[in-house]
């Protein structure tokens, strides 16, 4: 460890010493942590995205315009929900507002985002699915890509409520 690690390590520990202090840093790793997680929810949405282009171009090439809009209006779907997931809520509050954010709260939007990567977990498989078929799409795979994306974007306005 260097020398800047150890002043910083030395430092954290002599605030901790200040009331209030740890409890605002423990927050804070609670939104860091939170942070990191829902920007690698929008990293594995944006792989989805790029599978999508990627199929939608094949498809093109090959003149079956058939599901081109289908895929279209998923890719677009998936994009919002992406850039919703990495700007949504950290659980800040104002130092005088009336209902402050605790860290069992900032602890519930955790488990809460980590469910919801498991359900983005979902979606990449669905879209791995239709993309190997390589122009053989499968409607019904894409209707449960669309019901899946129903159910992210319900969980993430419902994420709201927890704060």
């Amino acid at each position: 460890m260097g020398t800047k690690e150890k002043v910083a390590k030395i430092l954290t520990k002599t605030a901790r010493v200040l009331p209030g202090i740890g409890s605002y840093q423990d927050k804070e790793s609670i939104r860091d942590s939170d942070k990191k997680l829902r920007d690698n929810i929008s990293t594995e949405l944006a792989h989805c995205m790029e599978t999508l282009e990627r199929l939608k171009t094949d498809i093109s090439r090959k003149g079956s315009l058939s599901f081109l809009k289908e895929l279209d209006d998923i890719s677009r779907q998936m994009d919002k929900l992406s850039r919703t997931i990495r700007y949504a809520s950290r659980g800040y509050a104002g130092v005088f507002a009336p209902n402050q954010v605790d860290e069992k709260a900032l602890s519930d939007l955790f488990e809460f985002d980590l469910s919801l990567k498991e359900d983005i977990g979902g979606l990449g498989s669905l879209v791995s699915r239709i993309s190997g078929n390589r122009g053989d799409i499968d409607s019904t795979v894409l209707q449960e890509v669309r019901d899946l994306l129903l159910k992210i974007e319900k969980m993430i306005s419902d994420r709201e409520n927890l704060l």
